[in-house]
């Protein structure tokens, strides 16, 4: 099998990439480098006689992406600016990566003969609606760009399964955490920022007063969810919330860091940030029960191999 990964060179494209060089497919890397690095695939020197191949381009050049799918059989499209903030700064150029991008995708599959593409949607179009847990069915509210952008990806994956019979599988990500994300990016994930300034021994900041909550999954959950879309839907429009299912707190995750470091940890409260939700967790029975997903690490463990690899 022939498998083409937009953003595979970023934090979780990188370990989707691994597991499907682990599994012997042949894989196209499709990367702008923004954020991606190509030391999150050195992974393939572990993995002799396999097939990786890198090509850089932007998903936002229809061109690029055309010819980088050519003869895949299978897209799982990552790339993103996946950062509520910067979506807020500046619509139009998070809109070019993230809505334009997704169609870009979706239309040189149509052109290509792509049969299947799997799309990295996100909690953010829930945005803060007092539903909780979040369920496929819930109502979808986008407080930023950002959210927006991707809900109207997950449109757009419908409408392209329904008017051109493409396989279409949309997974809404909660909280994404582990290895090769990259702390010093503006978009990181708060577990990311924290466990390398405790490493560094500084301080750490939280946006409002620590009592927000998140549903934080290990990014090896997160491949294995891609990986069950990629092998066992094969017609249709899905769309499945990817979370652990429990919430955790900032001061709980700060707790637990401290218990990982076993040292005192000073944090600094400050004022929310706009477009920050203040609590998101999911209920992934629909995905349990109709794909067999079992996210196999719980937040501590998580955060225990993502320290181990930080060292």
């Amino acid at each position: 099998m022939k498998i083409c990964i937009t953003g595979g060179a970023g934090f979780i494209g990188s370990h989707i990439a691994e597991e499907c060089v682990k599994k012997g497919y042949e894989v196209i890397v499709f990367d702008n480098f923004s954020t991606g690095k190509k030391e999150n695939l050195s992974f393939v020197k572990n993995f002799p006689g396999s097939s990786l191949k890198i090509v850089k381009g932007d998903v936002a050049d229809y061109k690029a992406v055309s010819k980088a799918v050519k003869g895949c059989n299978a897209i799982f499209h990552e790339a993103a600016v996946a950062s509520v903030q910067k979506s807020i700064e500046n619509p139009p150029a998070t809109f070019e990566s993230n809505a334009k991008g997704t169609l870009n995708v979706l239309e040189a599959s149509r052109n290509n003969g792509v049969t299947k593409v799997i799309f990295a949607c996100s909690a953010a179009i829930f945005g803060d609606h007092p539903e909780i847990p979040k369920r496929e069915d819930s109502p979808v509210l986008p407080k930023s760009p950002y959210g927006a952008d991707k809900y109207i990806s997950e449109v757009y994956l419908r409408l392209y399964n329904e008017l051109y019979n493409l396989t279409t599988v949309s997974l809404r990500y909660f909280n994404v955490f582990g290895p090769r994300q990259d702390p010093s990016s503006p978009y990181s994930g708060v577990i990311s920022i924290f466990t390398t300034r405790i490493a560094q021994g500084k301080d750490i900041t939280v946006f409002g007063d620590g009592k927000q909550y998140r549903d934080f999954i290990f990014v090896k959950d997160v491949v294995q969810a891609n990986m069950l879309a990629l092998e066992k839907i094969h017609s249709g429009f899905h769309y499945y919330n990817v979370g652990y299912g429990k919430a955790t707190d900032l001061n709980m995750l700060i707790s637990i860091l401290q218990k990982i470091y076993q040292k005192e940890i000073t944090v600094n409260y400050t004022d929310a940030r706009p477009g920050d939700i203040k609590e998101s967790v999911t209920d992934p029975s629909k995905i349990i029960k109709e794909l067999g997903f079992t996210p196999g690490y719980s937040v501590e463990e998580g955060l225990r191999i993502l320290v181990e690899s930080l060292q």
